[in-house]
């Protein structure tokens, strides 16, 4: 009798908890993807203006600055800021699901 009882109840109160977890889960991997589009295709525009930047320098600057490998260190830079985001907004989404 006990069972029947619980049972039901149980199943309930478990799909109750599934259900807001998986919306906030949802709402945390939408509101993540949105910020890293945005971020990213800012990312690009600040990364459009810095080659055209350089184009725009003397042939013998934009010489020595392929001798010291400048389009090197800037992908190294904006690949860095790109992981550094991703991580953090993984990160935030999981700390805010795992302390709720």
């Amino acid at each position: 009798m006990f069972a029947a009882l619980f049972i039901p109840a149980l199943v309930g109160a478990l799909a109750g908890a599934m259900a807001s977890f998986i919306g906030r889960a949802i709402l945390a991997l939408g509101v993540g993807v949105v910020t890293y589009t945005g971020l990213s295709v800012a990312l690009d525009v600040v990364k459009a203006n810095v080659v055209s930047a350089t184009n725009a320098l003397p042939t013998q600057a934009f010489n020595l600055l392929g001798y010291l490998w400048f389009d090197k260190a800037l992908t190294l830079i904006f690949s860095a800021v790109a992981a550094s985001l991703a991580m953090r907004l993984i990160g935030g989404s999981l700390k805010k699901m795992v302390i709720k």
